[in-house]
C-alpha cells in the first residue's frame, strides 16, 4: 500500500487517561465508529457515542432497499486498519458493509461506549463545555463534540402536488418498506441515479409495469462485478500484505480517474465518455431509447454511476422511461406536465438526500450565542473540512467539501480523524484535567474557503448541469477539488497558526 494512504498515529504523548476530556460523538457510522476507535487507540477513553438508532452503520443501516451496494471496490471499502479478506465481491453489498462494520463495533469494543435511541436535537455551548439535549428530553455535556453524521443525511422528500391524494404507499428508497408485496404491481419509481439504476435490475421482473421517471440522464459505465472466489480469500487472509497491495493498486486505479473532473478535454475524460457510449451502445438497441438515456452534460459533472444490468432491464416490455416533468399526484398515480396519467399501485422516492441537512434535525449554538445554521445561510463552508470558527471544540467529519466523486471516502474519513485528534491533544494539554477552546480563526477559515472555491472553478462541476452538490447560487458546497493523495497530504497535521486557543471560561455545571 502507498505510503501516502498510511494513516499513522500523531507522534506526541498519549492521554492521561485520568484527566482524559469527555468527547461525544454523534452516529455510529463509519465516521463516528472510526473516531472512536482511533480515540481509545490515542488513548483517549472518556467518550460516547450517540446513535438514534439501535445498532451501528449509519447509511449501511438506513439503506436496505434491493440490490443496494457501494460504487467503490471492497477491499477500498474498508478501515486501513481492518482490513477484510472475507469480502465475496468485487463491490459489496449493503448488507456486507453492514456485517463490517458490526465486527468492527465488537473487534474494538466500541459497544460499551454507544448509547442506542439518543437522538441530538441541540447542542450549545456556554463558554466552557457543550451542553448536549436528547429528543427524550435528557441532556448531557461534553468538552468536545465530534459530528459523524456526515453530509448525507436526511433524505429529500420533494413537496409533489396532490401527494395526500394519492391511494397507495409512497416512500424514499432509505425508508424502504419490508412490508410491502411488489409482486404484480405497477410501480412508479420516481428519480433514476445511484439507488434507482440498482433497484432496477432487482424488482422489474416481479412486478406488473414499472415506470422510470427521469429528469436527467446519467453516464453510466459497466461496473464489471465479480465474486471472489474462496480461494482467493483464504489467500488474502493468510498474506495480509497481499491484500493490502490489492488495495493499493485499487487506490491507484481510483485516483488515476480523477483528471476525469477536470475542465477541458483530457485523455480520462475520452475514455470514461467512449466507455459509456460503448456500453450504451451494446446494451440499447433501440436508438430512441438510447438518445434519451444520453447525457447533454458534461461527463462527471453529475456522479458517474457503474452498472452492468440497469441498461438490459429499462428494455424489459413492462418497462417505461418516462421523460415529462411530473405536474401532480393523483388518487390513480402520476399526472405528467404532458397532462397523461400514469397509474401506480406504489410510488418509490429515488430523490436523493439534503446536503448537510444535519441543521434540519440539531440546532448548534456556540458561546457568543451563534447558530451554525444562521452562519451557513450565507454559505455552507467549514475549515480545513472539518471545523467553522465560532463553535470551539466542534468538528465535523465528511464536512462541506470533503466528499468525493472519484475514490473512497473512508480515506477522508481517517485522514480527519487523525486531524481532529490532533487538534484535540492541543485542547487538552494543560494537564489541569481542564479543556482549552479550538477554533479555527476568521481570516484562516476565510482564506481557505476561497482557495477552495477558486480551485473548484477548474473542475467540471462548476458547469450549470443541476448536480446536487451545487447550491442554488452556484457554490459547490461537498467536493474537494483535488485528489485523495493531495488530502492527505494536507490533512497529515493541522497547521497551528490557522487556530486559536482559548481558556474554557467557569463551568456553569462545575
Amino acid at each position: 500500500m502507498p505510503d501516502d494512504m498510511r494513516i499513522d498515529a500523531p507522534t506526541p504523548e498519549r492521554a492521561n487517561n485520568n484527566k482524559a476530556p469527555r468527547i461525544a460523538i454523534l452516529g455510529a457510522g463509519f465516521s463516528g465508529m472510526g473516531m472512536a476507535i482511533r480515540l481509545r487507540e490515542e488513548g483517549f477513553d472518556n467518550f460516547t457515542i450517540y446513535e438514534k438508532a439501535e445498532e451501528v452503520g449509519g447509511t449501511w443501516r438506513e439503506n436496505r432497499y434491493p440490490g443496494v451496494a457501494c460504487d467503490v471496490p471492497s477491499h477500498l471499502y474498508s478501515f486501513s486498519f481492518d482490513p477484510n479478506p472475507e469480502w465475496t465481491r468485487r463491490y459489496s453489498s449493503g448488507g456486507e458493509i453492514l456485517d463490517y462494520m458490526k465486527r468492527c463495533a465488537e473487534k474494538y469494543d466500541l459497544y460499551r461506549s454507544i448509547e442506542f435511541g439518543r437522538e441530538v436535537t441541540a447542542i450549545r455551548h456556554d463558554g466552557a463545555e457543550w451542553q448536549i439535549a436528547f429528543k427524550d428530553g435528557s441532556t448531557t455535556i461534553a468538552d468536545f463534540v465530534v459530528s459523524g453524521l456526515g453530509g448525507l443525511h436526511k433524505p429529500n422528500i420533494p413537496d409533489f402536488e396532490g401527494r395526500e391524494k394519492f391511494s397507495g404507499p409512497v416512500f424514499h428508497t432509505a425508508e424502504w418498506r419490508d412490508d410491502i408485496d411488489f409482486t404484480g404491481k405497477r410501480v412508479a419509481l420516481i428519480g433514476s441515479a445511484a439507488s434507482a439504476i440498482q433497484i432496477v435490475p432487482e424488482i422489474v421482473d416481479k412486478i406488473a409495469h414499472l415506470d422510470v421517471y427521469q429528469r436527467t440522464p446519467n453516464w453510466i459505465i459497466p461496473r464489471e462485478d465479480y465474486g471472489y472466489p474462496k480461494w482467493l480469500r483464504s489467500v488474502f487472509s493468510a498474506a495480509p500484505w497481499l491484500a493490502r497491495a490489492y488495495r493499493g493498486f485499487y487506490f491507484s486505479i481510483m485516483e488515476w480517474r480523477f483528471p476525469a473532473f477536470h475542465k477541458g478535454d483530457n485523455r480520462i475524460k475520452r475514455l470514461t465518455r467512449r466507455r459509456f457510449l460503448q456500453h450504451l451502445e451494446r446494451s440499447v438497441a433501440d436508438p430512441d431509447l438510447r438518445a434519451r438515456l444520453t447525457p447533454d452534460y458534461p461527463i462527471g459533472c453529475k456522479r458517474i454511476l457503474i452498472s452492468d444490468d440497469y441498461f438490459d432491464a429499462m428494455q424489459k416490455p413492462n418497462v417505461d422511461l418516462v421523460t415529462e416533468g411530473i405536474a401532480s399526484f393523483t388518487d390513480k398515480g402520476i399526472q405528467t406536465n404532458d397532462g397523461e396519467e400514469h397509474e401506480a399501485d406504489i410510488v418509490i422516492l429515488a430523490t436523493g438526500f439534503k446536503p448537510f441537512d444535519i441543521l434540519d434535525t440539531i440546532e448548534v449554538t456556540g458561546p457568543a450565542g451563534a447558530s451554525l445554521r444562521d452562519t451557513w445561510k450565507t454559505g455552507i463552508a467549514a475549515h480545513r473540512t472539518v471545523m467553522a470558527p465560532g463553535f470551539p471544540n466542534f468538528f465535523l467529519l465528511l464536512g462541506p467539501n470533503s466528499a468525493l466523486g472519484h475514490n473512497s471516502v473512508i480515506l477522508m474519513i481517517e485522514a480527519q480523524v487523525n486531524y481532529v485528534i490532533q487538534l484535540i491533544r492541543q485542547a487538552s494539554g494543560d494537564g489541569q484535567g481542564k479543556s482549552a477552546l479550538v477554533e479555527p480563526s476568521c481570516e484562516a477559515a476565510s482564506a481557505f474557503e476561497m482557495k477552495i472555491q477558486a480551485d473548484l472553478q477548474g473542475r467540471v462541476w462548476a458547469a450549470a448541469c443541476g448536480a446536487w452538490y451545487v447550491d442554488e447560487n452556484g457554490r459547490n458546497y461537498t467536493l474537494y477539488p483535488h485528489s485523495v493523495r493531495h488530502y492527505l497530504r494536507e490533512m497529515r497535521a493541522p497547521e497551528l497558526q490557522e487556530y486559536e486557543l482559548k481558556q474554557a471560561q467557569s463551568s456553569v455545571t462545575a
